[in-house]
């Protein structure tokens, strides 16, 4: 069978340099994206290394010496919910976030591509929501401390403005990565599905 290829020559300028372009656009969204990625990967990762050493260690202490930390048991209590969001970024940044994808596969290429804008636009707005809403919550967080460490809750509170905050970055990004040429194709659930 023969295969014919298409010359630059014959291609108009101006679709190539927009082609070009969307290309350096992609590029820069999963470069951004990739980043976005790597810092929920490097808090779940402190998160958990630093409550799984302070609780073990208060377990070494209390079994073979009879003592033990008391401010290990509010640890968690901080850096639990920064664990929890730096997974809820990660998950977003990589796309395997909870999603029903039923409707979508049913819908023509042009009808998904505006869908997919679509939702992701509307995943942004409710995060940046989400963000702006809760700043009473995490402003009055301060003034309450936990009773060993006497650390302020803010500290906790705040994973909440860092995970909301990248989910609307990466929704509008992953919106303009759409707008950018990105094809809207069904995925095969076997490639994002753990079960």
């Amino acid at each position: 069978m023969n295969t014919f290829e298409v010359s630059p020559v014959n291609v108009d300028a101006q679709a190539v340099a927009g082609r070009n372009r969307s290309g350096a656009v992609r590029a820069l969204i999963r470069k951004a994206a990739g980043l976005i990625n790597l810092s929920g990967a490097a808090v779940v990762v402190v998160t958990l290394v630093t409550m799984f050493a302070a609780i073990l260690l208060n377990v070494i202490l209390r079994y073979f010496f009879d003592s033990g930390i008391t401010w290990a048991y509010e640890i968690p209590a901080i850096l639990f919910p920064w664990c929890v969001a730096g997974g809820v970024v990660m998950s977003a940044a990589q796309g395997r976030h909870i999603a029903v994808d039923v409707i979508i596969g049913l819908l023509p290429a042009p009808l998904r591509r505006v869908l997919a804008i679509a939702i992701n636009v509307f995943v942004s707005l409710v995060s940046a929501g989400v963000v702006y809403y809760s700043m009473p919550i995490i402003k009055a967080s301060q003034f309450s401390r936990l009773a060993e460490t006497g650390i302020p809750q803010i500290y906790g509170y705040a994973s909440l403005v860092y995970a909301f905050s990248m989910v609307a970055v990466i929704g509008l990004l992953t919106a303009i990565d759409y707008l950018s040429g990105r094809r809207v194709d069904a995925d095969d659930p076997t490639a994002t599905n753990y079960s």
